[in-house]
């Protein structure tokens, strides 16, 4: 007799999916509510484009700290207790950003958010593999992506709409309400699950890092490095470039995504990985050379499809893959593995291009991040081609 509650589950949306996926929307939310202007904040209170990019990037590279432990605490203790943590320390770091200005205080409270998104990340994808049965992997997957997708789509214009309204603090504050809302909802979740690693009494290093994770790590950090640059920078760089309204990226984006990532989960379970992959990062690849040469809100704009076409298309499949690899008992370590190249990435972004851009002219500057991003995307497609050559060949 399995304890697995997926072997369990005939139906995808049932009341414990359904749960996890409003959780997850309002954690999302709380994220980018304050993830598009949070670099505009920094710049206005005169932090200077470095210490911003560490600032910014100090949340990355929190999560990746944390990660490796909320996979295999993920996989041994209830998901519950982990869930109301993440959120309880998602909505601190908000609220210490909503009254402090100084830097030891902002980094301190930036590690605080990133530790609770490390754990709310990891724990949700955990808990809602226990929930989704095993024939609708890349399906379910791609509905929980969705939620990522929703608070990207409304989120961000809302907290430029708050922070131009009221004032960058309303703005913290509405995020921390999300983060607080999100953790409610997690007392009407129950775990009965029994970890599969609950009798090992001895930590081991598979069961903190996953090896047959890492090719799909490693194409996820590719995309990752990308989103950490546009998410920081793109903002400053309609600035610059004198785009108006570019707030309309991130909401068209997310609503091509909402279409884009159930197709790509459904389509990757019928035939494979490769047919959603490689033509996603084609797409991508071609987006980022084209954003870094866009001088009107349209060339953004097309720019914004290809990409969200491109990533819609590749990580939902991705992800998918990774835990069907490492197996459902691991799925922690699975989703933690496969999240920590992303961290790495989505992390050294922001500090990369606040380097860059802090010595070097602005316009060359914004080029060089964006054709980085394409030459990266680029490099994963030969990586993976190449991988996926040699195992069909053995």
């Amino acid at each position: 007799m399995t304890n697995q509650l997926t072997s369990q589950t005939e139906k995808l949306w049932n009341k414990g999916y359904t749960l996890i996926l409003l959780t997850s929307t309002l954690s999302s939310f709380s994220f980018y509510l304050i993830t598009t202007i949070l670099s505009k904040h920094l710049l206005n209170i005169e932090i200077g484009f470095q210490m911003t990019g560490i600032i910014l990037g100090l949340f990355s590279i929190t999560s990746l700290v944390c990660r490796p432990i909320c996979g295999v605490t993920s996989d041994r203790i209830n998901n519950i207790k982990l869930l109301k943590t993440g959120n309880l320390l998602m909505a601190t770091g908000l609220i210490g950003f909503a009254f402090f200005k100084s830097v030891p205080l902002l980094i301190l409270f930036r590690i605080i958010n990133g530790t609770g998104f490390a754990i709310n990340s990891t724990s949700q994808i955990s808990m809602a593999s226990k929930y989704i049965p095993k024939d609708k992997t890349g399906e379910g997957i791609g509905y929980i992506g969705m939620s990522n997708i929703i608070g990207s789509a409304a989120a961000p214009a809302l907290g430029s709409a708050l922070e131009e309204r009221y004032g960058m603090q309303t703005a913290f504050f509405a995020a921390a309400a999300m983060a607080l809302a999100a953790f409610a909802i997690i007392f009407f979740l129950t775990d009965n699950f029994v970890p599969h690693s609950q009798k090992k009494k001895k930590l081991m290093l598979k069961d903190i890092f996953a090896p047959a994770a890492i090719p799909f790590t490693i194409v996820y950090s590719a995309f990752s490095f990308g989103s950490g640059i546009i998410s920081s920078y793109l903002i400053v760089f309609a600035l610059e470039q004198q785009i108006d309204r570019i707030s309309i990226y991130f909401t068209l984006y997310a609503l091509i995504l909402i279409f884009i990532r159930p197709l790509s989960g459904k389509i990757m379970d019928r035939l494979g990985l490769k047919y959603t992959v490689f033509p996603g990062l084609i797409l991508t690849v071609i987006s980022m050379f084209l954003l870094g040469r866009s001088t009107t809100l349209a060339m953004a704009l097309t720019s914004c499809v290809l990409r969200a076409i491109g990533q819609g298309a590749a990580q939902p499949a991705l992800q998918a893959g990774c835990i069907n690899k490492v197996g459902r008992q691991s799925s922690g370590v699975a989703t933690s593995t496969y999240y920590l190249g992303g961290d790495i990435a989505h992390g050294l972004g922001p500090m990369v291009g606040g380097w860059i851009l802090g010595n070097m002219a602005k316009s060359q500057g914004y080029r060089f991040l964006f054709d980085l991003c394409g030459l990266l995307l680029a490099a994963a497609f030969i990586y993976l081609g190449l991988i996926m050559r040699k195992k069909s060949s053995c």
